[in-house]
């Protein structure tokens, strides 16, 4: 009791300090206050008394110039090896010192420098062993919040209707981050698609599904994030790949499991690609002036001579993440898994939803290229290989000199300025192969016919025959001709039987005729 007296009369006086100036030269220094009781009240038995503490031990650390080493190691300890409540206050405290001070400063008080595995702009890589005491400091602060969103026992013992859950709490202090960013410069911005990257993931995982603070948290951020500004944008069309190979069965070593397990997989991926479409259609908070023609090619205003300024703005538009897609369709070899194959038709699937601004004729040439090579990943879809006809119809609609092809170094700026990677073959066609016709449905020949056809070729006077359409009508037929040739063959032979008995008969009435001559001679 007196532990928790003691706690939250110095937690009041933190709260309402906007220096530690006033503590200096007095009786009680700052760094007395840190090691005499915040410190050993972190590491007591009783699970309040750490509580309350670690909530101090945050405070104390926004209030310093530079935070201590002390202070963030316990903090870190805490956040790892802590029970729930514990964890969810020492994030909290982390968080805010991160946000404060900055990530930089805070690795900095623990006095090493500390790798980043989230420079690898990979999520399957960015995962810290949180249950090694020893390692988890050696990393950098965002790379073990980055790895407290992947720790399955804190969504298992948190109440997501009564309390609050260290998932949680870290999905908010990064939506934080990347939605005021611009108030965060000590945070590279090469990690803003990698964080966003994560959200997305979790918003679309059916383990946040009871976490509703969370949800509710991210819903109300992926509504504003991406009309802020054009940066955010570019941010999203980064982070569409890496969301879509972390979330589909089959890509970069995600297992698959049973087939409904492997069902849901792909209806998630499905619904978090159209998610991410609608942020990068989403309008600008600014408003801008556009046109529209009637190719549905979005651009800027024209010049009063009826030209249209080039644009390099690409990277921030749809245009940009179209050509992401592409690259990505197009690296994948020609013989592809089941997973593979399925992967690259739902990419296609968004990209012929995708439009192009006049301003942006690189991007548009580009893209014609390209197209050709994605519908042939594709051949077998036909519907798909139609909406990709259409696609490359408007761009070519929209390229001002269609005659005119773009460069290799102008391919190779595009691509470079997109962060790709891509084997260019200039010499491929800009036009859409068209669609394969559709596969024959008539059955195949029998045998009879078969040996029937070859019976009568022998036959100079036969010229053509009718192919039956049905084995039972088929074998009525030969039925019915075997039974004419049986009855043509009896009436041959009765008319040759008549015929012989004409002639025996004929013959003798002329031998009785020629003795009846001889005897009336006589």
């Amino acid at each position: 009791m007196q532990w928790m007296h003691c706690l939250a009369v110095t937690g009041l006086l933190l709260e309402n300090t906007k220096s530690f100036r006033w503590m200096q030269g007095k009786a009680f220094e700052p760094a007395e206050l840190l090691q005499s009781l915040l410190l050993p009240a972190a590491k007591h038995v009783h699970l309040d008394v750490q509580r309350v503490a670690t909530r101090c031990l945050g405070l104390f650390g926004l209030l310093e110039r530079k935070p201590s080493e002390e202070l963030i190691k316990q903090l870190r300890l805490s956040f790892v090896k802590g029970p729930s409540p514990i964890s969810i206050m020492a994030c909290k405290a982390l968080l805010d010192l991160a946000m404060w001070h900055g990530p930089q400063e805070v690795d900095k008080a623990m006095g090493q420098d500390l790798s980043s595995r989230l420079k690898d702009h990979d999520i399957v890589s960015c995962t810290v062993q949180m249950s090694d005491t020893n390692g988890d400091l050696n990393f950098g602060l965002l790379d073990l919040l980055f790895a407290g969103l992947e720790r399955d026992d804190w969504v298992k013992s948190a109440d997501a209707d009564e309390h609050e859950s260290v998932q949680a709490v870290i999905g908010e202090g990064f939506a934080k981050i990347l939605l005021l960013s611009e108030n965060y410069p000590s945070i590279p911005s090469s990690l803003h698609p990698l964080l966003l990257a994560k959200l997305i993931g979790l918003y679309f995982s059916d383990e946040t599904k009871e976490l509703q603070r969370l949800r509710q948290c991210l819903s109300v951020f992926f509504e504003h994030y991406p009309s802020l500004s054009n940066t955010h944008k570019r941010c999203v069309s980064k982070a569409f790949i890496s969301v879509m190979r972390s979330i589909w069965p089959g890509i970069t070593g995600n297992a698959g499991g049973s087939p409904l397990m492997v069902s849901n997989m792909r209806k998630h991926a499905v619904q978090a690609s159209r998610f991410m479409l609608q942020m990068m259609q989403a309008p600008l908070y600014t408003i801008e002036t556009k046109t529209v023609d009637e190719n549905g090619i979005e651009g800027l205003p024209e010049n009063l001579d009826g030209s249209v300024q080039p644009s390099n703005d690409f990277e921030n538009g749809e245009e940009g993440l179209a050509v992401r897609i592409a690259t990505e369709v197009a690296n994948f070899h020609v013989k592809k898994k089941a997973a593979e194959k399925s992967y690259i038709i739902a990419l296609c699937r968004i990209l012929v939803l995708l439009h192009f601004r006049l301003p942006e004729q690189g991007a548009i040439k580009l893209m014609r290229r390209l197209l050709n090579r994605v519908a042939e990943s594709v051949s077998t879809e036909k519907e798909l290989v139609k909406e990709l006809k259409r696609m490359a119809d408007r761009l070519k609609a929209a390229d001002k000199h269609p005659d005119q092809d773009l460069s290799l170094d102008e391919a190779n700026t595009i691509l470079g300025r997109l962060e790709l990677d891509l084997n260019l073959d200039l010499d491929n066609s800009t036009e859409v192969a068209p669609t394969p016709a559709p596969r024959s449905t008539r059955p195949p020949r029998s045998r009879r016919r078969v040996r029937h056809e070859e019976s009568s070729s022998d036959d100079e006077n036969s010229h053509a025959s009718v192919a039956p359409t049905n084995p039972g009508i088929m074998s009525t037929r030969s039925q019915r001709a075997s039974k004419t040739a049986a009855l043509t063959k009896m009436t041959a032979n009765r008319a040759m039987k008549i015929n012989d008995l004409d002639e025996e008969a004929s013959e003798v009435t002329s031998e009785e005729d020629s003795g009846e001559s001889d005897q009336s001679s006589e």
